[in-house]
């Protein structure tokens, strides 16, 4: 596959000049990863800025019992770091490979010039950070004061929004998530979100089928939002 190609997958890529999209592909990078390898650490210093072209990766962050708060998992076309111009340019969560990815990447500085030239890939890239600080929160808001079932229900349902793929009555959650990523993503103990999750299979919103979740979007999304 060219990379002309890869360009073309990525979302804030969209309706740009064709000199910038050349600009663009002339100074790209690819990079080829395996599962469970690290991106960038938190608090590294990032000169780059990474995009998803095929596969998944998380962003998390430990906090000070060890454990891991899973943000984001990114499909291909998304951006994964910010853009910034702060000298010190520290990443403030960790990346993962989430499932084996291929990656583009692009120099900082490089971008923004390329940025300066063309203000729809500037307007594309704020349209996309405010959707993801919606993201974060709703995400805020499903963690506060409510129970850990009605939480859990709110995270399934925005999954399957994003992977999710239909199966008639019920939606298939197209993406390996075990039990305890989706504790690490709810910043609970595994035993409390397999409680969590048997009190959804009772409620009929949710179905473990040959290891595949499948969940019912319309139902969880009455039952994490009713009072």
């Amino acid at each position: 596959m060219k990379t002309i190609n890869y360009i073309d997958n990525i979302n804030i890529f969209k309706n740009l000049k064709y000199e910038t999209k050349e600009e663009l592909k002339n100074c790209s990078n690819i990079m080829k990863l395996e599962k469970n390898e690290i991106l960038f650490n938190e608090k590294e210093k990032l000169d780059n800025i990474y995009f998803v072209i095929d596969g998944k990766v998380s962003t998390f962050k430990i906090n000070e019992n060890g454990d891991r708060k899973v943000i984001f998992i990114l499909n291909k076309g998304e951006m994964i770091n910010e853009i910034t111009t702060d000298k010190k340019r520290e990443s403030s969560v960790f990346c993962e490979v989430f499932e084996k990815a291929t990656i583009l990447k692009y120099n900082i500085d490089d971008f923004i010039k390329i940025m300066e030239k063309d203000f729809n890939l500037t307007k594309n890239i704020i349209n996309y950070m405010e959707r993801r600080n919606r993201r974060l929160y709703r995400q805020l808001k499903n963690s506060i004061s409510i129970k850990m079932d009605k939480k859990l229900a709110a995270k399934l349902y925005r999954i399957s929004k994003e992977f999710g793929t239909n199966k008639g009555v019920w939606t298939l959650i197209d993406v390996n998530i075990s039990i305890t990523y989706l504790s690490d993503m709810l910043g609970c103990k595994r035993e409390t979100l397999s409680r969590s999750m048997k009190t959804l299979q009772n409620e009929g919103l949710v179905k473990i089928e040959d290891k595949k979740l499948f969940v019912k979007e319309k139902e969880l999304s009455n039952y994490f939002k009713k009072q």
